[in-house]
Order: C-alpha cells, then sequence, then structure tokens
C-alpha cells in the first residue's frame, strides 16, 4: 500500500528504491541487504535476530557493516559461550576501549571455568594499612560526667544531641534552655563545668 502525501506518492515501504523497514521501525539500506546478500545471509533473519555479530563475520560480512547491523538490531556477540573456548572474552577485553589495566587483568583471569574459585596464578598487589594500637583522637567524656549532670538531664540533653562532656562545654546555653525547656543558668552552670573538666 502506498503513503500518500498532500502534495506527491511516496514510495511503497519496501521498495527497490528506499530502505526496508520492518515494524519496529529499525531498517536495512540497499547496501546492507545487497552484503547480506552476496554473504548468503536471509536479512529477515538478521533483523529476527538469528544471527550474531560473530557469525555475521564468520559468514565474510564486513566489520564495519556487521558492527552497524549489531547496534541497530541489537544483536548478541556471539551464540557460544566462553567457556566452551573459543576465546572470545579475552578477545573482546582487548577490543573494548576505557578498560583499565586491572580491568583487562581480572578478565584475563575470569577465562576459565574456575575463575570463581578465587585460587588466581597471578599476582595482586595489596594495599596493607596498619591498625592503630590507639585511638587516634580522645574517647568522647561522657555527659554524665560533668558536675551537676544527672541521668534525667543527661536524657534531656542527649535529645538535643549532647552526649558528651566536649559538646556541652561548646553550646550556647540560652539557645539550648529555650530548645529543651531546660532551666538557663543550669544548662550554664554545667557548660562552666564541662570546660573544667575537659581542661
Amino acid at each position: 500500500m502506498d503513503r500518500v502525501s498532500k502534495e506527491y506518492v511516496v514510495e511503497p515501504v519496501g521498495s527497490e528504491g528506499g530502505a526496508e523497514t520492518d515494524p519496529q521501525g529499525t531498517s536495512l539500506e540497499p547496501d546492507e541487504r545487497a552484503a547480506l546478500e552476496e554473504a548468503d545471509l536471509d536479512p529477515d533473519a538478521v533483523r529476527e535476530k538469528h544471527h550474531s555479530y560473530r557469525s555475521l563475520l564468520e559468514a565474510g560480512l564486513e566489520e564495519a557493516v556487521a558492527d552497524a547491523l549489531r547496534r541497530r538490531f541489537s544483536l548478541p556477540w556471539s551464540f557460544v559461550s566462553d567457556a566452551d573456548g573459543d576465546g572470545d572474552l579475552d578477545r573482546r577485553s582487548s577490543e573494548v576501549r576505557g578498560l583499565g589495566e586491572a580491568e583487562r587483568e581480572w578478565i584475563a583471569v575470569s577465562d576459565d571455568e574456575d575463575w570463581q574459585s578465587f585460587e588466581y596464578e597471578a599476582e595482586f598487589d595489596t594495599v596493607g594499612r596498619e591498625r592503630p594500637d590507639e585511638r587516634p583522637y580522645p574517647k568522647p567524656t561522657p555527659v554524665t560526667a560533668v558536675t551537676g549532670v544527672g541521668p534525667d538531664d543527661a536524657d534531656a540533653l542527649a535529645e538535643g544531641g549532647i552526649v558528651s562532656a566536649e559538646r556541652l562545654a561548646t553550646v550556647h546555653a540560652s539557645e539550648v534552655a529555650d530548645a529543651l525547656g531546660l532551666d538557663v543558668l543550669h544548662v550554664r552552670a554545667w557548660r562552666h563545668n564541662a570546660r573544667e573538666l575537659i581542661d
């Protein structure tokens, strides 16, 4: 059936002059169709993903044409798994751009069936870190160690995020008292005592 515009008739779908389109909107260019026919490959089989990129190359299709078809039709790289020993994974690791040296080494190690055993012949550099014998900073002093701060007062201060004497020594007394509903004179006394404790 011809598509008709107001001014002229457009070529029929699938005609000799234009690209052949399937229902999903993917198309074969005339030169791609000719290359497939020359390689004795059915163009419909390519659109239906009955061919992989590797099988197109093996049939004699040029790499540029095979690559364009692989991308357009989302063809699989190969129907053969690397466990069957075709070396495909290793070859792809050398061709794929953007891989770092460690990624290439991992691909080379994972090329056999025992790759999940974690017993590699290849040696990997590990970065060692020394664990410090002591904490690099002093342990916080509990707020209950401050003179005048009882368990109930400590619970009230904890609601405001004040759980150490070091934190209590730096608070703004009137803001803490207003926010937590405490007597400002008590908070000032606790702050003074916390400062004396940690000095």
